[in-house]
């Protein structure tokens, strides 16, 4: 693997994942917060917050952001990115975002004045009076992997941190940047930027101390329908492409996505990644494994 690997966390990127997850309301039935989240979280809100996330798109604009804020060198604390997006010039933002990409925001003062109003007005109607734990467990979460990654094989700390992702090492890819999140849990969020990926991965941890942790429960009923043990017999130890296992499977592409997701975010599939593009899938017995210490542990 040619590329080097980082885990990060600070606030402001679980902060953002919370507002890509508002936003992202064809996923809130898929993630662990469920629509009841949105909806309770919306009581909350001004009208003029309401209107300003509706009209956000998770486009090119909402990437570079996601690229401005991990490009800030004072990311201790929410107000200190705020500050410094607040008085970065238009030029230095070019600056900054060039040394990745090459397609910017049409106006960018428009664009910074927007995302600044997005990131303060969420913070200070929701973010800030979350529950701590969730910033905490993120945190030591990190720690944890950050000191698991030294003088671990690469590609075997970034499946076992993902829950089974492999980026393969595309042309111009120098570092992969791996970012746990809550909000988005089980779904992961990834963006490349040339040389460099960013993944807001499922850190797989939850705040309310469950008997049966989320993680496990949404395992085992992965395995709860007979067309999925199908697509995991197929694979077998394969590595196929969505069409190849759709055209196996003998089922519509849309339901084939949502079995692969919930597969995948069990993580019993590996996901073969160019980019931002998943290119193929084969099964990942460690994750029938893993399972299945899980249950031992929890019915003995």
């Amino acid at each position: 693997m040619e590329y080097e690997v980082e885990v990060q966390f600070k606030p402001i990127y679980e902060l953002v994942s919370s507002i890509h997850t508002f936003i992202c309301k064809k996923s809130n039935k898929k993630i662990d917060l469920g629509t009841a989240w949105a909806s309770e979280v919306a009581k909350g809100l001004s009208g003029e917050l309401l209107s300003a996330l509706e009209e956000t798109e998770l486009g090119n604009d909402w990437k570079l952001l996601n690229l401005l804020i991990y490009c800030c060198p004072a990311k201790e604390s929410v107000e200190s990115v705020l500050n410094w997006l607040e008085n970065l010039s238009v030029g230095d933002m070019y600056e900054t975002l060039a040394a990745y990409v090459s397609v910017f925001p049409v106006h960018m003062e428009q664009f910074r004045s927007r995302s600044l109003f997005l990131l303060t007005e969420w913070n200070r109607q929701y973010f800030s009076s979350s529950d701590p734990e969730i910033l905490s467990r993120l945190q030591h979460h990190a720690g944890e992997r950050n000191q698991e990654l030294q003088g671990n094989q690469t590609s075997n700390f970034v499946n076992t941190t993902t829950n089974g992702f492999y980026f393969l090492p595309v042309e111009g890819l120098r570092r992969l940047v791996l970012i746990p999140q809550f909000h988005f849990q089980p779904a992961n969020i990834i963006y490349s930027y040339g040389s460099l990926t960013i993944c807001h991965y499922a850190a797989r941890i939850s705040v309310t101390d469950e008997e049966l942790s989320p993680f496990m429960y949404r395992t085992i009923r992965s395995l709860g329908e007979k067309s999925r043990l199908k697509i995991l017999q197929s694979l077998g130890g394969e590595r196929r492409s969505f069409t190849e296992i759709a055209k196996m499977a003998g089922i519509s592409k849309g339901i084939v996505h949502d079995h692969i997701f919930s597969l995948r975010c069990a993580g019993l599939l590996h996901a073969y990644i160019e980019g931002e593009n998943v290119t193929a899938y084969s099964l990942r017995l460690e994750g029938i494994h893993r399972m299945n210490e899980l249950l031992f542990d929890y019915l003995k």
